[in-house]
């Protein structure tokens, strides 16, 4: 009986100790609070840049500048293409946008030239509505951000689905490209 017991007593302080090791050895590693990263950031592998997007000022005519930080990639095109999708997004200072809804970018590319081309959908002419001031807000957001964030950009051309266009609402010609010094 005093042999059984010591077994007993013996599988008791075992159970305990393999408890004990268990709940040390976890306690150990600390807290997972957050799973690893197996894969790298976004950002770690393209980069973030500072860029300035062009807003309408509520209840003016006026565009002002917001800051705001983008990820963006090597490649020029997609470079362009994060900044104007930016852009597209709207203001998070309380600035409106000058887009009708909807308006997508589909494409960007500029030439050795100094061309930009960026090929917006259809929205940015059937959703139009507005007169010179609304259609002014709408080229000059697209030719001032270019004018900040792509030095080596001179002019942007407006293409809506890879077509080139007279004008957006009547009243500007953008059949030929804009000049950016003349926008500034």
């Amino acid at each position: 009986m005093a042999a059984r017991r010591r077994w007993i007593a013996f599988a008791v302080v075992l159970v305990l100790g393999g408890a004990v090791w268990l709940w040390i050895s976890i306690a150990a590693r600390g807290p997972k609070l957050m799973p690893e990263r197996l894969v790298p950031l976004a950002s770690e592998l393209e980069g973030i840049r500072g860029v300035y997007l062009y807003f309408v000022v509520p209840g003016t005519d006026s565009l002002a500048s917001e800051y705001r930080d983008v990820v963006v990639k090597d490649q020029p095109a997609d470079r362009v293409r994060a900044i104007y999708r930016e852009l597209v997004a709207g203001s998070n200072d309380h600035l409106d946008s000058p887009f009708p809804e909807g308006v997508e970018l589909l494409n960007a590319y500029y030439t050795s030239r100094g061309v930009l081309y960026l090929d917006w959908n259809r929205v940015l002419v059937q959703g139009f509505r507005g007169g010179t001031g609304q259609e002014r807000q709408i080229l000059g957001s697209i030719v001032l951000t270019a004018a900040d964030n792509l030095p080596e950009v001179k002019e942007v051309a407006v293409l809506v689905e890879g077509t080139p266009i007279e004008t957006i609402g009547g009243h500007f010609d953008v059949l030929r490209p804009l000049n950016v010094a003349e926008w500034r």
